[in-house]
């Protein structure tokens, strides 16, 4: 398992939070997505033989969110 954070723009209201970790449910690999409004953050943990980084951030671009990915 690998867990990388993600800096998530245009976040603005709770129902943004169910969204982003709704990626849970939608990509096969990812076993946990935990969002913070506050923080403007996405903590995502997903298998990598299952999906990739480029995948999670398209699904959530596909939202209508951007992502950066953090160092």
């Amino acid at each position: 398992m690998k867990t990388v954070q993600f800096i998530v723009q245009d976040m603005t209201c709770s129902q943004c939070v169910i969204a982003l970790e709704s990626i849970e449910d939608i990509l096969d690999g990812v076993e946990r997505a935990e969002a913070s409004l506050r923080r403007q953050m996405l903590k995502v943990e997903f298998d990598e033989t299952k999906t990739s980084i480029e995948q999670i951030i398209a699904v959530v671009a596909h939202k209508g969110y951007k992502l950066t990915k953090q160092p």
